[in-house]
């Protein structure tokens, strides 16, 4: 009798500590609560251009009067993520009543051709952004071809791309178009007509045996119209006939 007297006191004793936490707990959140201690008055966006504002709130589900312990950091970044135009975005809570949301907006790198001849932007990692719109313009290299559609092919030209950003032989200036094939690989035309073939894999390897043609083709004043850099090491070049001097005449 005495051992299970003892052991029910246990339990007893168990309980009311138990209800106590919990209590002390409840009373804690009623008095922040109540108080409005962790109310957040003010959320500051940084780093976004083209996304208002408004826009990049809305999309937090951060406003103003919620109290900043009943939403994570994580989960509010990724909803502000479903934008397309935002690449990165940090949220910080400044306690107790201010929240930070700081982003990086994508940059347009090269523009695709959709359903219909559509021009949409896309990314550095091949998002497709928006429709292509006056108020950015259109003057970006334009992929086109069946070959967007495999992601290893798109990767490869968009490395392309990427190379000629740091390029001082062939400029991402340069490039007018990047037409992407399943079966002939990767062709790149320049804006004076120029069609370098790349074929597809071995991408770096390519481009620096690209850039000692342009090179070497510069130093002895030649003018090219192929290029063809799909074996890697080695290359096939023809050249433009060069043009007459006025008043030259033949024989």
């Amino acid at each position: 009798m005495e051992e299970n007297s003892g052991f029910a006191w246990k339990k007893i004793i168990i309980a009311a500590s138990v209800f106590v936490v919990i209590a002390a707990i409840a009373a804690a959140c009623y008095v922040t609560l109540r108080l409005g201690m962790f109310t957040v008055e003010e959320v500051v966006v940084t780093g976004n251009n083209r996304i208002t504002s408004k826009e990049i709130i809305k999309r937090s589900g951060i406003r103003e009067g919620i109290s900043s312990i009943f939403f994570f950091e994580d989960q509010v970044e990724e909803d502000i993520k479903k934008n397309r135009w935002i690449s990165t975005v940090e949220v910080v809570k400044e306690f107790p009543k201010k929240v930070y949301i700081d982003i990086k907006e994508a940059e347009v790198f090269c523009i695709v051709l959709g359903e219909e001849g559509k021009p949409l932007y896309m990314s550095r990692d091949g998002q497709v952004l928006d429709t292509g719109n006056f108020d950015l313009g259109l003057d970006f290299p334009v992929l086109i071809g069946e070959g967007i559609k495999d992601p290893e092919l798109l990767k490869e030209a968009l490395d392309i791309l990427e190379l000629s950003k740091n390029s001082s032989t062939l400029k991402w200036d340069d490039i007018s178009e990047v037409h992407v094939d399943s079966l002939y690989g990767i062709n790149v035309f320049t804006n004076d007509k120029l069609r370098i073939e790349f074929d597809r894999d071995k991408i770096a390897e390519k481009w620096d045996n690209l850039e000692k043609i342009l090179r070497y083709s510069d130093t002895l004043g030649l003018s090219e119209s192929y290029i063809n850099v799909s074996s890697g090491s080695k290359g096939v070049v023809n050249f433009r006939q060069p043009e007459k001097s006025a008043g030259a005449q033949d024989g």
